[in-house]
This record gives C-alpha cells, sequence and structure tokens, in this order.
C-alpha cells in the first residue's frame, strides 16, 4: 500500500518564512480589531446626545488633569463634550443648558446654600457664574430670586450672579434628555431644591456633596465617580460607594457623596439614559 504523501493533492507546508509571514498577518488583523473595539461605544443610547463639562473654577483655579481624566471617560462612554470655561460660564449659559442635548453635565463650580429672602431660616441652593453682578442685568430675574447676588469667598470684592432652583424652573430652555448631572462644589444636596428643580426639567440623577468641600478633594472624588459611572459602568450606587471607599468623606468638612433621587442608585449611566 502506498505511503499517505502530505504534500498530494495541490497541499503545500508552509515554509519558515511563509509561516512568519502567516503570523504577521495574524497579528495585524487582531491589532486592528482591537482598535474596532477600542473606538466603538460600549453603549447604545441616542447617538446625538453629547456631554458637557462647565468649569467654573478654571479661571482662577484650574485643574487639567481633571478635565483631561473626565474628557477620557466620557470619550469612552461615546459621547463628544462640550467645555464650557472662564467668561463663558455666566447666566445664559444655563438659561439654553436644556437646547443642548446633555446625557452627561459635569459641572465644577463654586455653589452653596444661600439665605433665601434675607431670612436666616430660609435657604437656596444656587450655582454660582463667572458673570460680574450689575443690577440693570438680568432684572426681573433679580427681582423673583431666581438669579442671586453671590460672592465665592467671604473676602472676595468681586460680586457675581448665581442661579437657583427656580431659575431651573423656569427660565432654563428646553428640557434635559435624562442627563446624568455630576456637581464637584459645596452643598449641593444639603438640601434637595436644586436637584429637585434638576430631575423636574428632565434629569435622571443629581449626584454632588452634601456639605462644604475642599477643592483638592472634590476634584479628586469627582473624577474617580465619573471614571466608574461612565468608563466602568457601575451602578450610581456602586459608584458613589467605590468613590468613598477610596476616598473617604471630605477630611475638613465632613462631606460625603450623595446622589437625587435614591431611586437612581439601582442604575448605570446607560440605563438612565435611556429610561
Amino acid at each position: 500500500m502506498a505511503k499517505h504523501n502530505p504534500r498530494a493533492l495541490g497541499t503545500k507546508t508552509p515554509g519558515r518564512h511563509e509561516a512568519r509571514w502567516l503570523w504577521l498577518a495574524g497579528a495585524a488583523i487582531a491589532f486592528v480589531a482591537l482598535g474596532v473595539w477600542l473606538l466603538t461605544p460600549r453603549v447604545s443610547i441616542d447617538p446625538d446626545l453629547r456631554a458637557a463639562l462647565i468649569d467654573q473654577l478654571s479661571p482662577r483655579y484650574p485643574n487639567e488633569q481633571f478635565r483631561a481624566s473626565v474628557a477620557a471617560d466620557v470619550a469612552y462612554f461615546g459621547l463628544p463634550c462640550d467645555i464650557f470655561e472662564g467668561d463663558e460660564v455666566d447666566v445664559d449659559l444655563y438659561r439654553g443648558i436644556g437646547e443642548g442635548n446633555y446625557g452627561v453635565l459635569v459641572i465644577r463650580s463654586h455653589s452653596g446654600s444661600l439665605e433665601s429672602g434675607g431670612a436666616a431660616n430660609q435657604r437656596t441652593t444656587a450655582l454660582f457664574t463667572n458673570e460680574r453682578y450689575a443690577e440693570y442685568k438680568h432684572v426681573a430675574e433679580q427681582l423673583n430670586e431666581r438669579v442671586l447676588i453671590v460672592r465665592p469667598f467671604e473676602a472676595d470684592p468681586v460680586l457675581t450672579f448665581g442661579v437657583a432652583p427656580s431659575f431651573f424652573a423656569k427660565s432654563m430652555r428646553g428640557e434635559l434628555p435624562g442627563t446624568v448631572v455630576v456637581v464637584a462644589g459645596c452643598s449641593v444636596l444639603a438640601r434637595p431644591d436644586l436637584a429637585q428643580a434638576l430631575v423636574e426639567r428632565g434629569a435622571s440623577v443629581v449626584v454632588s456633596w452634601d456639605r462644604s468641600v475642599g477643592l483638592d478633594y472634590v476634584d479628586e472624588a469627582a473624577a474617580l465617580f465619573v471614571r466608574h459611572l461612565l468608563a466602568e459602568g457601575m451602578t450610581v450606587e456602586e459608584a458613589a460607594a467605590a468613590t468613598m471607599a477610596e476616598v473617604g468623606a471630605d477630611p475638613e468638612f465632613g462631606a460625603v457623596l450623595k446622589y437625587y433621587p435614591t431611586s437612581a442608585g439601582r442604575h448605570n449611566a446607560e440605563e438612565l439614559l435611556r429610561r
């Protein structure tokens, strides 16, 4: 009986050089496939959604590391990101924020719980802008306290405008498309008024701190939360817990990371944006 010839029927055993070229071709295909996978958004949401980073603190307290970290995680999540800073952060920016189709809104800003109507027992939560106060600007909104006069620091001679919950309820144009709002600022969730106003205008969740915060601390913690939520796909509850486990409460003021409403905690960002 004739012995089987491995080279019969037109087959050819690859030589050393041919095997090397086959290996290189396979590696190149795998590399291209990996690149396509990395560039493909990890989520399935409205392709027209965008993200915005509002950096009210950038003129005096720039933090490029924070900005780069947030931008990278937003890009990984699959959203283009608009950045607003300096004089761009004015009353009209917040007036039109509901028209930007922003699925993720990260706000790095002075904020606080302020006396309302001159009464110490009545307080309202405000986001600060970089628009200098002038009595002839936003007159009607000043009179009805949708726009407030704020001072970032007690010793600061410059007065600027802040926006109150009623501003988002009555003066903001458009609607928030299930927006995930993260505010790196003081006392935004000391009371629910601002968060509730944003949720009533379409936000799915507002994430922030319940007391005053130090700048270095809140920059680190907010960036960590955004990474856990957007890049790692955690739920809001998981991302908040992981962030607090890593950085703890604010070492100076004791502020902790919270979110509103609590029912949003069981969802990840993709689920919140698809609700």
